[in-house]
């Protein structure tokens, strides 16, 4: 077998230095970044490190310091009531000496100067605090009544005093934010199937802000929600009637699928209805008496039953004023002014229009309280129940239809075929 000796290749590049054809990777400029990659800090870190006292200043500070002690040494049975602390193990002392921050004390027993030093006990054990019941607006367009309680504690004392001001309002405030942001972006069936994807979430969420201020949120837990006002289902019927037409076609065998996308030209006499409108028909302009009055002729035994509240409403506006809605005590009455018999439930405060866009199905009653149209001085739940009143005022109106479609209905039911 023969042999193979190898050579080792030579690392530097001969005759290249001095060619023409050499290239200088040496830069002419200098990259220094702005920033500093390190852990969140407060911004007096930075601030400590680069503070450099003139030297009239540090002999003033060790004069001040240096008397100080004495006074304390020479006064020490009185002084040391004063000057002697005990820490407990979960406690934490931050001192600023003249201004200047000191390392966290503790625990055990410290001495504390009472002229120069000023001083703030941290307590590191685990606190709890309730976000209080939001009520909020989901994307399906329930509303609910919901809120949170979270579990923090503090990891670095001397962050959560010298970075933030009131910590446990921010904290609060912090947890309603993000609450309601995430519950607010969801429907109501992602709320109630995935509360402990939102929780774990949430304390993400608040984690990464408190980072810089000393504080780790530990366990988020949401409230059991109240139902305000349940979603609209007006898109899932109008699907399933789809759905069951469609199946209907398949399954009959008569007719085909296509027979599906040919408008019925002649309908039956009992399916004639006006032609819907894809925008709401303007109202016309009516007094508030005159609405009462409408309100007034569908009040039965059976609203009295299903509501049981009275409301009174304040119609701001040139032709406002007070009227109450009695559904509560026997068959139910409509009047001007404060409820005679009994005080009111609830207290609505609007306008006329938008009174009549609400009793007329135009506007939901949860959506002008949103955005800010109605005013509600009571329990909003109670105050969500005129859908009840809504839904009479509707039925009302299809019953009495103008007469013209009904004769329309009546002669196209008759054509023959």
């Amino acid at each position: 077998m023969s042999q193979v000796k190898y050579n080792r290749l030579s690392s530097a590049d001969s005759g290249l230095e001095d060619s023409a054809f050499a290239i200088d990777f040496k830069s002419p400029f200098s990259y220094k970044s702005v920033y500093t990659y390190s852990k969140s800090a407060a911004p007096y870190i930075g601030e400590e490190r680069d503070y450099k006292p003139s030297v009239l200043t540090l002999v003033c500070t060790w004069t001040v310091i240096i008397i100080s002690h004495l006074i304390l040494l020479v006064t020490f049975p009185i002084s040391g009531w004063f000057a002697v602390k005990f820490v407990q193990q979960f406690e934490r002392v931050v001192v600023f000496r003249l201004g200047r921050l000191q390392q966290p004390r503790g625990p055990g027993m410290i001495l504390v100067v009472p002229v120069l030093d000023a001083w703030k006990r941290v307590d590191l054990r685990v606190r709890a605090f309730n976000v209080p019941p939001q009520q909020l607006l989901t994307t399906d367009g329930a509303a609910l009544h919901i809120g949170a309680t979270v579990y923090f504690r503090i990891t670095d004392a001397i962050l959560s005093v010298a970075s933030i001001q009131d910590l446990n309002h921010s904290v609060r405030i912090l947890g309603q934010t993000v609450m309601m942001n995430l519950l607010c972006s969801r429907s109501k069936g992602e709320i109630d199937s995935d509360k402990q994807y939102i929780c774990t979430y949430m304390q993400e969420e608040m984690n990464s802000a408190t980072q810089s201020w000393g504080v780790e949120v530990s366990r988020v837990e949401l409230s059991e929600s109240t139902i305000l006002f349940e979603p609209p289902e007006q898109n899932f019927n109008k699907v399933s009637g789809i759905l069951g037409q469609l199946a209907q076609q398949l399954g009959g065998g008569g007719t085909s699928l296509p027979s599906l996308l040919q408008p019925n030209l002649i309908p039956p006499a009992e399916d004639t209805k006006p032609p819907a409108s894809s925008a709401f028909q303007p109202l016309p302009a009516i007094s508030p008496e005159e609405l009462m009055d409408s309100v007034r002729q569908i009040i039965d035994v059976q609203l009295v039953r299903d509501v049981g509240a009275v409301y009174v409403f304040r119609i701001t506006g040139e032709k406002g004023g007070t009227y109450y809605l009695d559904l509560k005590i026997g068959l139910g009455e409509v009047g001007r002014g404060r409820p005679p018999y009994c005080e009111p439930d609830v207290v609505l405060t609007a306008t006329l229009h938008d009174l009549q866009s609400m009793l007329h199905g135009q506007l939901k009653p949860y959506a002008a309280y949103m955005s800010g149209k109605l005013k509600v001085d009571g329990d909003l739940r109670t105050a969500m129940q005129l859908e009840e009143v809504v839904k009479k005022l509707k039925e009302a109106e299809e019953h009495n239809k103008p007469e013209e479609w009904m004769q329309i209905g009546s002669v196209v039911g008759h054509i023959p075929e």
